[in-house]
């Protein structure tokens, strides 16, 4: 036995039960103890560290403990590892332990009254500055491996760019999902992530789903060659490879909760229900939070996908959907962003019958659709910055788009105000927007019927959209806001022909791009030297220069042999930030000008 593992072997003696929880955490702790009992004690003693199975992983005991690895995912002391740990402390004898240091015996006091006061009237000495914890950069081998797992996944966005959608292999989605797989092998957490989800968004285009949206698709495989080729050119360190889950926080006092709407999801990995919820005294900062009922389907065949059951939130004996009814007060709650941890720490204080006739509810709804504008301008990327409880006064039209597949109601609001909801036709959405049809219906018919909509408000195209979530025909009705345009949007109108020029042109660009993307760059591209003129002309110099790039480029890679597709999906991305900078600026002004009847003015006047 070496010296390196007797001192393993005492530390691991030394260890009680404070020191295995400072390792991880209490939780993973009693976790830990629930696995160890009655697991194998088969170790194997190295030079310099004890190796031993636990939970289908493998632990590496290493001096101080927490230098410690394991096979998993984890890159912080896991489960496996304090298991490992409570299994070998069952094994090594306890008198292995180290002895504990011999306290030192200080003099008697022999300080005379003049040495006493003389010492109390010492200056204190100044208290430390706090440091910044040092930034800890991957190992050069760590590194290596990620960098070699990222020039493959964008090897494989490359190829999809240059042979197109239409030429894409039939294999590509299983190609992507193993490149996921391998980012996930490397610890590349958001790696891992985003490429789950082209590889879905591809399956959704070979399998021919109503899903697929290209220019989404576009616009997601751009982000992921910008998140790649950033792990292949920083100095890396652990938080750019991003975590495999998400970090929780826990709120202060008790959170009052109003449920407020539910949806189906089949995202392509994912399926299963997002439950909204109303922060009644907005104690986490957010007027709305949610849960996720949702379940991985990588591996599943979509026709033979297994049942699961629901989740039982808060160490509540029934499934969440039981208790939507009901207004809840959380103790010990903990929240990431918008999202509430369905964690049995914590606690469901109180249950009430929930009524949405309330104050709190009547203080969030908007009856002008230019406050829903303005308040975009201000949102976040999170969805529930984006929700909103809207009333219309009235449904203008209704109608099925068939080549989208989509569902389009057009609404008016107190002032007049013109905009469409939307619900994209897909199997989980069937049903509701059968519900909205019959709504729709009934206000074309009858004037005074009035609904109450919960819905996620977006911009697309210089237009204020709605998509819904719930509707709602018992809010009874109440006084109208008198909301009043803020003064910075009060010149808007004379600039709005020029924001919709711009934002049509960048419309064109993007639709420019997704073509590329979905013939390949082996394919011609039209009217090529019209954007570029339409830039020049619209006086976007640097624009007309991006786009220009774009298209030498393609047309480059279309008549060599040598073309280089990431650099031209680099080029694609430049352009793209551009463009999307210039639609935050304008989006608001074009959905204000768009929505408003001509004599909408006077009522600010």
């Amino acid at each position: 036995m070496t010296d390196a593992v007797k001192e393993i072997r005492k530390l691991i003696a030394s260890a009680d039960e404070d020191t295995l929880v400072s390792l991880a955490n209490k939780g993973t702790y009693k976790r830990a103890c629930k696995d160890a009992e009655g697991a194998p004690a088969d170790f194997t003693e190295n030079d310099d560290s004890i190796v031993l199975d636990f939970g289908g992983e493998t632990v590496t005991i290493k001096s101080p403990l927490d230098k410690s690895t394991c096979t998993c995912p984890s890159r912080a002391v896991c489960r496996h590892i304090v298991g490992a740990l409570v299994v070998m402390k069952g094994v090594i004898p306890a008198d292995e332990a180290a002895a504990p240091e011999p306290e030192q015996e200080t003099p008697a006091a022999e300080n005379t009254a003049e040495e006493i006061s003389a010492e109390s009237a010492e200056v204190p000495a100044d208290e430390p500055v706090p440091t910044e914890p040092e930034t800890v950069y991957l190992s050069e081998k760590d590194t290596a491996k990620v960098r070699a797992c990222s020039e493959l996944c964008r090897g494989l966005l490359a190829d999809i760019l240059a042979d197109g959608l239409v030429r894409t292999p039939a294999d590509m989605p299983a190609r992507i999902e193993a490149a996921a797989v391998r980012c996930h092998s490397v610890k590349a957490a958001a790696a891992e992530k985003i490429m789950r989800e082209i590889g879905g968004r591809l399956s959704d285009y070979t399998e021919r789903r109503a899903a697929f949206d290209l220019s989404k698709f576009t616009e997601r495989l751009m982000k992921c060659d910008e998140l790649l080729r950033e792990l292949e050119e920083k100095k890396l360190t652990e938080d750019d490879l991003g975590e495999f889950k998400r970090k929780y926080s826990t709120l202060d006092g008790e959170l009052s909760l109003m449920p407020v709407g539910a949806r189906d999801v089949d995202i392509g990995d994912y399926v299963g229900e997002i439950y909204y919820f109303l922060d009644v005294n907005k104690t986490s900062g957010r007027n709305f939070l949610t849960v996720s009922d949702l379940r991985p389907v990588f591996y599943e065949n979509e026709k033979k996908r297994r049942r699961t059951p629901s989740v039982c939130p808060w160490d509540l004996a029934v499934p969440l959907k039981s208790v939507m009814k009901n207004s809840l007060v959380l103790y010990n709650a903990k929240i990431s962003d918008d999202k509430l941890s369905t964690s049995a720490e914590t606690k469901v204080m109180n249950k009430s019958k929930v009524s949405l006739n309330s104050p709190e509810v009547y203080d969030l709804i908007k009856d002008d659709f230019r406050e829903i504008a303005a308040a975009l301008d201000e949102a976040g990327d999170i969805e529930t910055d984006r929700i909103f409880f809207v009333r219309p006064t009235a449904c203008l039209s209704q109608r099925y788009d068939k080549y989208d597949q989509q569902f389009i109601m057009e609404i008016e609001d107190v002032n007049g105000c013109r905009i469409n909801i939307k619900a994209k036709f897909r199997a989980e959405t069937k049903s509701f927007i059968e519900t909205l049809e019959k709504i729709g219906k009934r206000m074309l018919s009858d004037k005074d019927t009035c609904f109450t909509l919960l819905a996620v408000a977006g911009i697309e195209d210089g237009e204020l959209t709605l998509f819904p979530i719930e509707i709602y025909d018992f809010i009874v009705p109440f006084e109208c806001s008198g909301y009043t345009l803020p003064e910075k949007y009060e010149g808007a109108a004379a600039y709005a022909g020029y924001a919709e020029t711009l934002l049509n042109l960048f419309s064109k660009l993007r639709e420019m791009m997704s073509a590329i993307l979905h013939c390949g760059l082996r394919s011609e591209i039209r009217d090529e030297d019209k954007l570029v003129k339409y830039a020049n002309n619209c006086g976007m110099k640097g624009l007309a220069e991006l786009a220009g790039k774009v298209i030498e480029g393609a047309s480059a890679f279309r008549h060599s042999t040598g073309g280089d597709a990431r650099e031209m999906l680099l080029s694609m991305e430049k352009l793209s930030a551009y463009i999307k900078t210039g639609e935050q600026r304008l989006q608001t002004i074009s959905a204000l000008s768009r929505m408003q009847p001509d004599d909408i003015r006077e009522l600010d006047q």
